[in-house]
């Protein structure tokens, strides 16, 4: 029978464990101030945060933790195990990218970002760790985040939650090249435990709807497929420019489907466009008012229907927007017929990472063992490597 590991390590510990392991990686004698910073997942909401829709958000208690310390000079220092059990190290200036993506690419771009924001004097010594790094849970945004509320600490730099989005924008899209959106960065930035984030992506701004009075029925579960992702490696930026052709087809003046008047999103002429166009117009429009009922649903505590919702989000993500790996397309397929699961649907944009289920917390055991067993029957390469973990709600990033 295929092992489990559903609870994750208790946050306070990790964060012990983390200092001690930085002070003797970098030399140093001093506790360093740390900043925690959760990952996220999106219920409801895929794919439409690039095209101006609302979000549904949820952080949970997997997470970058950055240990660091002033440098006492305008240069960064960087320390990291993040391939083969291995420390890496390196040091830079402001403004000293890289041409290729490297593991430090992200701290290279959030320092210049920052420095191109603000003066900056100070740099940081920083040991840098990743609880589940590259598994669609938004690593990427939480490590940015991290960096920045780290830089920004050490140089008197007050950046609001708007501010602190729009830096990690910049890191993303200048820096890094992908044309995503900003439902990554404020998943975390507007996170608030024991709710879901209803996240204003044009606006730049949240709201919170508590968990239902009887949450404690119902629980989240989050299967990591074992198949890593990296979105400047996927076909996530040719889905944003279909996405923005289809717009311009609907109203020459739209950069992107949410621009499109109500009018002109009819059946009929979304019917009329290529095939292509058309299922991605579908699955935008379709997510939307998804997310709309899902926010209903949540405020009701109908987890039933907010099941249902996560599964028709699912599908239209693999049909409409086909964005799903044939591995976590597997795991949502067996994910639909084991009873006690009211609704599943991957994270990551479905190019690899996390399928994520809304369960009764009475069958939580039975589920992940089902699960895994026919996962890796269909793909015994991956046992051992799968795993099914508790997602338990978090908070912001923030420094502790």
């Amino acid at each position: 029978m295929t092992s489990i590991a559903l609870n994750a390590r208790a946050t306070q510990t990790l964060i012990d464990d983390c200092v001690t392991q930085a002070k003797s990686v970098a030399g140093k004698s001093t506790d360093p101030q740390v900043v925690i910073s959760p990952y996220r997942f999106n219920p409801l909401g895929a794919h439409i945060d690039h095209q101006g829709g609302q979000v549904l958000a949820r952080c949970l208690n997997q997470y970058t933790i950055l240990c660091f310390w002033p440098s006492g000079s305008g240069q960064c220092s960087v320390y990291a195990n993040l391939e083969c059990g291995e420390w890496q190290s390196t040091e830079f200036w402001p403004s000293e990218l890289q041409d290729e993506y490297d593991w430090d690419s992200m701290a290279r771009a959030s320092f210049t970002a920052l420095a191109d924001f603000a003066q900056t004097d100070q740099g940081i010594d920083a040991v840098v760790f990743g609880t589940m790094v590259s598994c669609g849970l938004s690593s990427s945004a939480s490590v940015i985040l991290a960096y920045l509320s780290a830089l920004a600490d050490v140089n008197n730099i007050e950046l609001t939650p708007q501010g602190l989005v729009e830096l990690s924008r910049r890191v993303e899209n200048d820096y890094r090249g992908l044309n995503n959106g900003v439902q990554d960065q404020m998943s975390i930035v507007f996170g608030q435990e024991k709710s879901l984030s209803l996240l204003d992506v044009e606006a730049v701004s949240a709201s919170h709807i508590a968990d239902p009075t009887d949450m404690d029925r119902f629980r989240f579960l989050m299967c990591y497929s074992g198949v890593s992702r990296n979105l400047t490696g996927s076909s996530f930026n040719i889905r944003v420019a279909e996405c923005r052709a289809a717009a311009q087809s609907l109203y020459a003046e739209a950069d992107h489907l949410g621009q499109v008047p109500l009018t002109l999103r009819s059946s009929e002429r979304i019917n009329a466009l290529p095939d292509l166009l058309a299922r991605r117009a579908r699955h935008v429009y379709g997510e939307m008012a998804r997310v709309a009922l899902g926010a209903t649903a949540w405020m009701d505590g109908d987890i039933t229907r907010f099941g249902q919702l996560m599964n028709q989000s699912c599908q239209s993500s693999i049909h409409n927007y086909e964005s799903g790996s044939e591995w976590l397309i597997a795991l949502h397929e067996i994910a639909r017929e084991i009873p006690g699961v009211y609704g599943n649907r991957f994270s990551g944009g479905g190019y690899g990472g996390c399928l994520f289920m809304l369960v009764d917390k009475n069958r939580v055991e039975d589920i992940a063992v089902q699960l895994l067993d026919s996962y890796t029957g269909l793909y015994p390469e991956l046992e051992g490597i799968a795993k099914v973990l508790l997602a338990e709600s978090e908070s912001t990033v923030r420094l502790v």
